[in-house]
This record gives structure tokens, C-alpha cells and sequence, in this order.
């Protein structure tokens, strides 16, 4: 199960995981930030945590959710385009990178709605 799970991650080439490592990572920095925030209390404004939370992630999410939406459109093209058995393959990129989509959408618009 694990082998199986690992070479699936493999076949999906090291830029699709690198923008789906950054996609989680957008969203758990803010994350990071708020548990600190609650264990040690506030931290300084020009600090790294404070400055990747509060620029850097917000700015980077909508970026990549567009990143994301041609990714999904180039599994599309593939799946139409390949007739042997990898069509599969670029069907559950799509379902996953979707479902990565959704959940960044429900982490960030609140933010957005708040603050723009």
C-alpha cells in the first residue's frame, strides 16, 4: 500500500509536488503563526514568521491557485490526448489538485473578505 501510494507521488514529477508542497505550505505558515502567537504571545512584525504570514503567503496563494487551475487544464489535455492507460494518471492529478483548490479557497477567501 505504502510502495504503491509512493510511486504514484513519484509519476507525478517533481514541479506538480513542488507546487502542491508550496500550496500545503501557504497554508500552514499562517497556521504556524496563530498557534505561536497563542503558546509564546505576540511576535514582532519584521520577524520571518511574521513577515512569510502576513505578506508573503497571502500574496503567494492566489498565484498559485492560478498555477494550480492551468495544471489542471494541462491533466485535461492529457487525458483527452493519451489513448493508452495514463489517462488515469492525469485524472486523479486533477481530482487531487481540485481538491487542493477547494481547500485553499476555504483557508484563504476568509482572510481576503476580512482584510481587502
Amino acid at each position: 500500500m505504502v510502495s504503491t501510494f509512493k510511486s504514484q507521488l513519484l509519476s507525478f514529477g517533481f514541479l506538480r509536488l513542488g507546487l502542491i508542497i508550496l500550496s500545503i505550505l501557504s497554508m500552514l505558515i499562517p497556521t504556524v503563526e496563530w498557534m505561536v502567537i497563542q503558546t509564546l504571545g505576540p511576535i514582532a512584525e519584521r520577524s520571518a514568521l511574521g513577515l512569510s504570514a502576513q505578506l508573503i503567503a497571502p500574496a503567494m496563494a492566489p498565484v498559485l491557485i492560478i498555477v494550480i487551475l492551468l495544471d489542471i487544464i494541462m491533466s485535461k489535455i492529457q487525458t483527452t490526448d493519451d489513448p493508452t492507460g495514463a489517462g488515469i494518471l492525469y485524472r486523479m492529478i486533477g481530482r487531487i489538485e481540485t481538491l487542493l483548490i477547494v481547500v485553499m479557497l476555504l483557508f484563504w477567501v476568509p482572510f481576503f473578505i476580512y482584510f481587502i
